[in-house]
C-alpha cells in the first residue's frame, strides 16, 4: 500500500480503538484509551449509563501540573462490557477562575434538564465550583453566573483565591423540591471537612455549614502522592435504609482503609470517629441503581471504573466488587428498557 493508504487505515484502527473499549467487568473494568479515570458521575439516559469522568494522563501521583486533568472524558455503556468513548466536555477556559483544571463533576436530573456541578481551578491553584447545563449529555453550556463560590465569606471556611484553597468534589441531591450541595471544604482551624450547601433554583445557594469534620491536625504532604493523612474527598450524600449515609475518600493516619461510610439520624452532622471501612476496592463511589434492599454501585480503583454492589438491609453494610458476570446481568441495560 502507498503513504496514503497506510495513513488512513491506521487512522481507522486508532480511532476505533479509542472510541470503542470492551472491558470484562469482572475482573478489571473501564479506563479510557492512553489514560485513568479520576472522580467521575453518571447518569442513566434511554437505557444507557453515562460516565463523565476525570481523564488523568499523569503517573507522579498528582493532578496538580500544568496541562493534566483538562476537561471531562464522556463514556456511555449499557452492559458495561461494551463502551463507547464520546467526545469530552467543558475544556478548561483561559483567562478565568477554571482555566487551570476541571475536576469532580456531577450530575443530576433537574427540572427537565441535566444539572451539572463540577470543580474549576484557577492559576493559584484556588478551588470553586461551577455549573453547567444539557438537553442531551452531550453539548453543555456553562452557567452565566458561575463560579457559584459557595465557600465565599462563611465564618467557618478557609477560602482564597488568590492561593491554593479547597472548594471541590460538588456532590447534587434532591430534597423536598431543593438541591443539596455536599462538597470538600477547609475551616479555618485547619480541617479538612464536607460542607453542605443549600438551593431551591439550582442557581443561588445558601450555607448550612460543615457537616463532617476530619482531624486538626496530623496532615501530611507527600510530593509522590499516598499521604499518611489528607483530605476528606468525594462525598456522596444520600438517605438509605432509614438513615443518612455519607461516603467518602481520606487517607487517615494509622488506618489502611480509604473508602468510608458514616451514617446518621439527620443530615447536618456526622461524627468522623464513627466512620467504618464502605468498600476496599472502590473510591469516589457513585449509586448507579436500586432493586429493593440492593444497589450497584461504581468506584474507581487504580485508574479504572470497577462495579460493585451493597445489600442495605445486612448490618453493617459494605460493598463487594462484582466478580462474575452472572452477578451484573440483572443490572444491564439496553435497548428492550430504554
Amino acid at each position: 500500500m502507498n503513504i496514503i493508504e497506510f495513513e488512513e487505515r491506521l487512522a481507522r484502527w486508532r480511532s476505533d480503538a479509542y472510541r470503542h473499549r470492551r472491558v470484562d467487568p469482572a475482573t478489571g473494568g473501564f479506563r479510557p484509551l492512553s489514560g485513568s479515570v479520576a472522580d467521575f458521575t453518571a447518569v442513566e439516559s434511554a437505557g444507557r449509563f453515562h460516565f463523565f469522568y476525570i481523564e488523568r494522563r499523569l503517573a507522579e501521583g498528582t493532578p496538580f501540573y500544568p496541562g493534566n486533568e483538562i476537561y471531562f472524558g464522556h463514556a456511555s455503556t449499557a452492559d458495561f462490557t461494551a463502551w463507547d468513548v464520546h467526545d469530552p466536555v467543558l475544556l478548561v477556559r483561559p483567562g478565568s477562575w477554571e482555566n487551570a483544571h476541571v475536576w469532580a463533576p456531577f450530575i443530576l436530573p433537574w427540572k427537565g434538564r441535566y444539572l451539572m456541578a463540577y470543580t474549576g481551578l484557577n492559576d493559584h491553584l484556588s478551588q470553586d465550583i461551577g455549573l453547567a447545563f444539557s438537553d442531551d449529555l452531550f453539548r453543555w453550556d456553562r452557567w452565566e453566573g458561575n463560579p457559584i463560590s459557595p465557600c465565599r465569606d462563611r465564618p467557618w471556611s478557609f477560602w482564597r483565591t488568590d492561593g491554593i484553597a479547597s472548594c471541590r468534589d460538588p456532590h447534587l441531591m434532591e430534597l423536598d423540591g431543593n438541591l443539596l450541595m455536599a462538597y470538600t471544604a477547609n475551616t479555618r482551624d485547619g480541617r479538612s471537612c464536607i460542607a453542605l450547601a443549600e438551593s431551591a433554583d439550582g442557581l443561588r445557594w445558601s450555607d448550612r455549614g460543615p457537616i463532617l469534620l476530619g482531624p486538626r491536625d496530623g496532615y501530611e504532604p507527600r510530593l509522590e502522592g499516598n499521604h499518611p493523612q489528607g483530605s476528606l474527598e468525594s462525598a456522596n450524600l444520600f438517605h438509605r435504609a432509614g438513615s443518612w449515609r455519607l461516603v467518602f475518600n481520606a487517607a487517615v493516619r494509622g488506618y489502611a482503609a480509604r473508602y468510608w461510610i458514616v451514617e446518621a439520624p439527620a443530615l447536618d452532622r456526622f461524627d468522623f470517629e464513627s466512620r467504618r471501612e464502605f468498600w476496599a476496592e472502590g473510591g469516589c463511589i457513585e449509586r448507579l441503581a436500586s432493586r429493593g434492599s440492593l444497589d450497584l454501585l461504581a468506584g474507581v480503583s487504580y485508574g479504572v471504573i470497577r462495579l460493585g454492589t451493597v445489600d442495605w438491609s445486612r448490618e453493617p453494610a459494605r460493598a463487594d466488587t462484582i466478580a462474575s458476570l452472572d452477578e451484573l446481568e440483572p443490572w444491564k441495560r439496553g435497548p428492550r428498557e430504554a
